[in-house]
Protein backbone atom coordinates (compact mmCIF):
# COMPACT_ATOMS: atom_id res chain seq x y z
CA UNK A 1 0.00 0.00 0.00
CA UNK A 2 1.01 2.91 -0.98
CA UNK A 3 0.23 6.81 0.74
CA UNK A 4 1.64 10.10 1.47
CA UNK A 5 1.66 11.74 4.72
CA UNK A 6 2.78 15.32 5.97
CA UNK A 7 5.54 14.58 8.10
CA UNK A 8 3.85 15.49 11.44
CA UNK A 9 1.35 12.54 11.79
CA UNK A 10 4.07 10.09 11.16
CA UNK A 11 7.06 11.44 13.29
CA UNK A 12 6.41 10.97 16.62
CA UNK A 13 9.99 11.84 18.40
CA UNK A 14 8.15 15.70 17.81
CA UNK A 15 7.38 17.91 20.78
CA UNK A 16 4.32 18.87 21.56
CA UNK A 17 4.61 22.08 20.90
CA UNK A 18 6.13 21.60 17.48
CA UNK A 19 3.55 19.21 16.70
CA UNK A 20 0.62 21.36 17.24
CA UNK A 21 2.87 24.77 15.57
CA UNK A 22 2.62 22.42 12.55
CA UNK A 23 -0.50 20.55 12.79
CA UNK A 24 -2.33 24.18 12.48
CA UNK A 25 0.13 25.10 9.65
CA UNK A 26 -0.89 21.88 8.11
CA UNK A 27 -5.03 23.21 8.43
CA UNK A 28 -4.48 27.00 7.21
CA UNK A 29 -4.72 28.04 3.66
CA UNK A 30 -1.38 29.18 1.45
CA UNK A 31 -1.41 32.77 2.21
CA UNK A 32 -1.90 32.28 5.95
CA UNK A 33 0.90 29.01 6.13
CA UNK A 34 3.98 30.32 8.52
CA UNK A 35 5.95 27.15 8.30
CA UNK A 36 7.22 25.32 5.49
CA UNK A 37 5.57 21.80 4.82
CA UNK A 38 6.84 18.54 4.31
CA UNK A 39 5.47 15.63 3.17
CA UNK A 40 6.52 11.39 3.28
CA UNK A 41 5.50 8.49 1.37
CA UNK A 42 5.09 5.33 2.70
CA UNK A 43 5.27 2.36 1.13
CA UNK A 44 3.39 -0.39 3.76
CA UNK A 45 3.61 1.75 6.53
CA UNK A 46 7.53 2.35 5.75
CA UNK A 47 8.83 5.90 4.97
CA UNK A 48 10.42 5.79 1.69
CA UNK A 49 10.59 9.35 0.58
CA UNK A 50 10.49 12.83 1.77
CA UNK A 51 10.16 16.46 0.28
CA UNK A 52 10.08 19.70 1.79
CA UNK A 53 8.04 22.89 0.17
CA UNK A 54 8.86 26.74 1.47
CA UNK A 55 7.05 29.85 0.40
CA UNK A 56 9.36 31.86 -1.90
CA UNK A 57 9.65 35.04 0.01
CA UNK A 58 6.11 34.28 1.55
CA UNK A 59 4.67 34.41 -1.96
CA UNK A 60 1.19 32.87 -1.68
CA UNK A 61 1.62 31.29 -5.40
CA UNK A 62 5.26 30.42 -5.85
CA UNK A 63 6.79 27.58 -4.09
CA UNK A 64 10.53 26.46 -3.84
CA UNK A 65 10.90 22.65 -3.09
CA UNK A 66 14.23 22.96 -0.94
CA UNK A 67 14.30 18.77 0.01
CA UNK A 68 13.77 15.72 -1.83
CA UNK A 69 15.36 12.44 0.07
CA UNK A 70 14.23 8.95 -1.93
CA UNK A 71 15.83 5.62 -0.28
CA UNK A 72 18.09 3.37 -2.21
CA UNK A 73 15.89 0.94 -4.63
CA UNK A 74 12.29 3.04 -4.21
CA UNK A 75 13.42 6.26 -6.77
CA UNK A 76 10.58 4.42 -8.74
CA UNK A 77 8.06 6.63 -6.80
CA UNK A 78 9.63 10.12 -7.08
CA UNK A 79 6.77 11.23 -9.30
CA UNK A 80 3.84 9.86 -6.83
CA UNK A 81 5.52 11.83 -4.19
CA UNK A 82 6.15 15.03 -5.98
CA UNK A 83 2.82 14.79 -8.22
CA UNK A 84 0.92 14.54 -4.94
CA UNK A 85 2.43 17.24 -2.93
CA UNK A 86 2.17 19.97 -6.45
CA UNK A 87 -1.34 18.55 -6.63
CA UNK A 88 -2.49 19.27 -3.42
CA UNK A 89 -0.88 23.14 -3.31
CA UNK A 90 -2.21 23.66 -6.84
CA UNK A 91 -5.69 22.78 -5.65
CA UNK A 92 -5.17 25.61 -3.00
CA UNK A 93 -4.03 28.01 -5.13
CA UNK A 94 -0.44 27.57 -5.79
CA UNK A 95 0.58 28.12 -9.60
CA UNK A 96 4.74 27.91 -9.91
CA UNK A 97 7.26 25.46 -8.04
CA UNK A 98 11.07 26.13 -8.99
CA UNK A 99 13.51 23.96 -7.52
CA UNK A 100 17.68 25.15 -7.44
CA UNK A 101 19.73 22.10 -8.77
CA UNK A 102 23.80 22.34 -8.97
CA UNK A 103 24.66 21.38 -12.31
CA UNK A 104 26.91 18.56 -10.82
CA UNK A 105 24.21 16.68 -9.97
CA UNK A 106 23.26 15.10 -12.97
CA UNK A 107 21.08 12.53 -11.68
CA UNK A 108 18.53 15.43 -9.80
CA UNK A 109 18.98 17.88 -12.93
CA UNK A 110 17.52 14.53 -14.93
CA UNK A 111 14.72 13.95 -12.74
CA UNK A 112 13.28 17.11 -12.97
CA UNK A 113 14.04 18.13 -16.74
CA UNK A 114 13.32 15.01 -18.23
CA UNK A 115 11.16 12.97 -15.78
CA UNK A 116 8.73 15.78 -14.35
CA UNK A 117 9.31 18.03 -17.10
CA UNK A 118 10.61 21.41 -15.18
CA UNK A 119 11.74 24.04 -17.63
CA UNK A 120 15.07 25.12 -17.49
CA UNK A 121 14.45 29.01 -16.46
CA UNK A 122 17.85 30.61 -15.59
CA UNK A 123 21.14 29.73 -13.32
CA UNK A 124 21.90 30.94 -9.53
CA UNK A 125 25.97 31.51 -8.71
CA UNK A 126 26.45 30.82 -5.25
CA UNK A 127 29.48 33.21 -3.56
CA UNK A 128 31.68 32.85 -0.48
CA UNK A 129 32.45 36.50 0.35
CA UNK A 130 35.99 37.01 1.12
CA UNK A 131 36.38 40.45 0.73
CA UNK A 132 39.12 42.83 2.76
CA UNK A 133 37.89 44.36 5.87
CA UNK A 134 37.95 47.74 5.06
CA UNK A 135 35.53 50.50 5.65
CA UNK A 136 32.71 51.06 2.69
CA UNK A 137 32.22 53.96 0.68
CA UNK A 138 28.08 53.08 0.47
CA UNK A 139 25.52 53.77 3.81
CA UNK A 140 22.84 51.39 2.95
CA UNK A 141 19.69 52.25 4.68
CA UNK A 142 17.29 49.88 6.62
CA UNK A 143 13.70 49.65 4.72
CA UNK A 144 10.62 51.64 5.80
CA UNK A 145 7.53 50.89 4.52
CA UNK A 146 6.72 54.02 2.72
CA UNK A 147 9.65 52.59 0.14
CA UNK A 148 8.31 49.14 -0.67
CA UNK A 149 6.17 50.13 -3.38
CA UNK A 150 9.49 52.06 -5.42
CA UNK A 151 11.89 49.16 -4.09
CA UNK A 152 9.16 46.37 -5.24
CA UNK A 153 8.84 47.96 -8.66
CA UNK A 154 12.48 48.46 -9.16
CA UNK A 155 12.99 45.24 -8.45
CA UNK A 156 10.70 43.21 -10.94
CA UNK A 157 11.77 45.96 -13.48
CA UNK A 158 15.66 44.78 -13.11
CA UNK A 159 14.45 40.95 -13.96
CA UNK A 160 14.33 40.00 -17.83
CA UNK A 161 11.14 40.21 -19.13
CA UNK A 162 10.99 37.07 -20.05
CA UNK A 163 11.08 35.40 -16.54
CA UNK A 164 9.32 38.66 -14.67
CA UNK A 165 5.96 36.40 -14.85
CA UNK A 166 8.04 33.68 -12.74
CA UNK A 167 10.28 35.87 -10.41
CA UNK A 168 8.47 38.79 -9.78
CA UNK A 169 7.23 40.02 -6.38
CA UNK A 170 4.08 41.92 -5.48
CA UNK A 171 4.59 44.32 -2.05
CA UNK A 172 3.59 42.11 0.53
CA UNK A 173 6.57 39.98 -0.21
CA UNK A 174 9.31 42.79 0.82
CA UNK A 175 7.31 42.69 4.18
CA UNK A 176 9.45 39.55 5.33
CA UNK A 177 11.58 38.54 8.00
CA UNK A 178 14.97 39.59 6.12
CA UNK A 179 17.28 42.40 7.61
CA UNK A 180 16.56 44.53 4.42
CA UNK A 181 18.06 47.52 3.23
CA UNK A 182 18.03 50.15 0.27
CA UNK A 183 20.61 51.77 -1.88
CA UNK A 184 18.82 54.81 -2.33
CA UNK A 185 19.36 58.38 -3.93
CA UNK A 186 17.74 61.44 -1.83
CA UNK A 187 18.31 63.99 -4.36
CA UNK A 188 16.95 62.42 -7.28
CA UNK A 189 14.08 60.17 -4.88
CA UNK A 190 15.76 57.09 -6.54
CA UNK A 191 16.00 53.29 -5.70
CA UNK A 192 19.81 52.28 -6.77
CA UNK A 193 19.67 48.65 -5.36
CA UNK A 194 18.08 46.51 -2.61
CA UNK A 195 19.64 43.94 -0.34
CA UNK A 196 17.76 41.45 2.25
CA UNK A 197 20.30 39.33 4.45
CA UNK A 198 18.54 35.54 5.72
CA UNK A 199 19.36 32.97 7.58
CA UNK A 200 18.13 29.70 9.01
CA UNK A 201 20.92 28.98 11.78
CA UNK A 202 22.53 32.65 12.87
CA UNK A 203 25.88 31.32 11.06
CA UNK A 204 25.23 31.18 7.54
CA UNK A 205 23.93 34.51 6.32
CA UNK A 206 22.47 34.74 2.32
CA UNK A 207 22.96 37.97 0.50
CA UNK A 208 19.71 38.43 -2.02
CA UNK A 209 19.81 41.09 -4.37
CA UNK A 210 19.16 43.64 -7.08
CA UNK A 211 21.14 46.89 -8.07
CA UNK A 212 20.82 49.48 -10.75
CA UNK A 213 23.13 48.62 -13.54
CA UNK A 214 24.71 52.09 -13.98
CA UNK A 215 26.06 51.08 -10.20
CA UNK A 216 27.57 47.92 -10.33
CA UNK A 217 30.82 48.95 -9.19
CA UNK A 218 28.94 50.28 -6.21
CA UNK A 219 27.99 46.53 -4.91
CA UNK A 220 31.28 45.35 -3.12
CA UNK A 221 31.14 48.47 -1.08
CA UNK A 222 27.58 47.59 -0.60
CA UNK A 223 28.44 43.91 0.87
CA UNK A 224 31.17 45.73 3.16
CA UNK A 225 28.35 47.26 4.81
CA UNK A 226 26.34 44.41 5.62
CA UNK A 227 29.65 42.46 6.55
CA UNK A 228 30.63 45.16 8.67
CA UNK A 229 27.16 45.09 10.55
CA UNK A 230 27.15 41.45 10.97
CA UNK A 231 29.89 42.10 12.96
CA UNK A 232 28.74 43.96 15.49
CA UNK A 233 26.18 41.31 15.85
CA UNK A 234 28.09 38.08 15.43
CA UNK A 235 31.32 36.70 16.72
CA UNK A 236 31.77 33.89 13.84
CA UNK A 237 29.52 33.59 10.74
CA UNK A 238 29.42 32.92 6.81
CA UNK A 239 28.95 35.50 4.34
CA UNK A 240 27.06 34.61 0.96
CA UNK A 241 25.96 36.23 -2.15
CA UNK A 242 23.73 34.94 -4.59
CA UNK A 243 23.56 36.35 -8.29
CA UNK A 244 20.72 35.14 -10.53
CA UNK A 245 21.05 35.54 -14.04
CA UNK A 246 17.56 36.12 -14.65
CA UNK A 247 18.76 39.89 -13.94
CA UNK A 248 19.94 41.80 -16.71
CA UNK A 249 23.32 42.76 -15.47
CA UNK A 250 24.29 39.60 -13.42
CA UNK A 251 27.31 38.94 -15.84
CA UNK A 252 28.77 42.21 -14.93
CA UNK A 253 27.57 41.33 -11.21
CA UNK A 254 29.92 37.93 -11.40
CA UNK A 255 32.95 39.41 -13.19
CA UNK A 256 32.66 41.86 -10.16
CA UNK A 257 32.75 39.47 -7.66
CA UNK A 258 35.86 37.23 -9.00
CA UNK A 259 37.91 40.04 -9.35
CA UNK A 260 37.47 40.61 -5.74
CA UNK A 261 38.60 37.15 -4.44
CA UNK A 262 34.42 35.70 -3.91
CA UNK A 263 35.00 31.81 -4.07
CA UNK A 264 31.83 30.07 -5.90
CA UNK A 265 30.43 27.33 -4.42
CA UNK A 266 28.27 26.57 -6.52
CA UNK A 267 26.36 27.22 -9.73
CA UNK A 268 22.38 25.95 -9.70
CA UNK A 269 20.13 25.31 -12.61
CA UNK A 270 16.69 27.55 -11.76
CA UNK A 271 14.12 24.55 -12.87
CA UNK A 272 10.18 25.53 -12.96
CA UNK A 273 6.87 24.21 -13.12
CA UNK A 274 3.99 26.21 -13.82
CA UNK A 275 1.50 23.53 -14.43
CA UNK A 276 0.16 24.67 -17.72
CA UNK A 277 1.69 21.41 -19.52
CA UNK A 278 0.90 18.04 -18.91
CA UNK A 279 3.74 16.03 -17.43
CA UNK A 280 4.55 13.15 -19.77
CA UNK A 281 5.11 10.02 -18.42
CA UNK A 282 8.99 8.52 -19.14
CA UNK A 283 11.62 6.11 -18.11
CA UNK A 284 12.32 5.66 -14.51
CA UNK A 285 15.31 5.88 -12.71
CA UNK A 286 16.17 2.60 -10.94
CA UNK A 287 17.82 1.03 -7.93
CA UNK A 288 19.36 4.31 -6.67
CA UNK A 289 19.16 6.71 -3.78
CA UNK A 290 19.22 10.23 -4.30
CA UNK A 291 19.45 13.12 -1.12
CA UNK A 292 18.59 16.81 -2.18
CA UNK A 293 18.59 19.35 0.39
CA UNK A 294 19.14 22.94 -0.21
CA UNK A 295 20.64 24.85 2.62
CA UNK A 296 20.11 28.57 1.47
CA UNK A 297 16.86 30.36 1.78
CA UNK A 298 13.85 30.70 -0.73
Amino acid sequence: MIEVKNIIFIKPEFNLIRCISCFINHLLPLRLKFKNESFSILIDKKVQGTITLDKDVKSYTRFKITKLILEENTSFIYKQLVNYVTARYRAMGATQFYVVADEKDVQLLNIFRNELNFRVCGYEYLFKVNLPDTNSSVILKPVKNELIANICEFYNQNINSYNRILFSRQNYQFKNNCNKYVFFDEEKNKVLGYFEVATKNNFDFYINFTIDFAYNIYLTDAVKFINSRLKQKYKKYCLYIKVKDYFMNSKELIAILNENNSQLVSKGQILAKDYYKEIKETNFFKNTKIIFNDPTTA
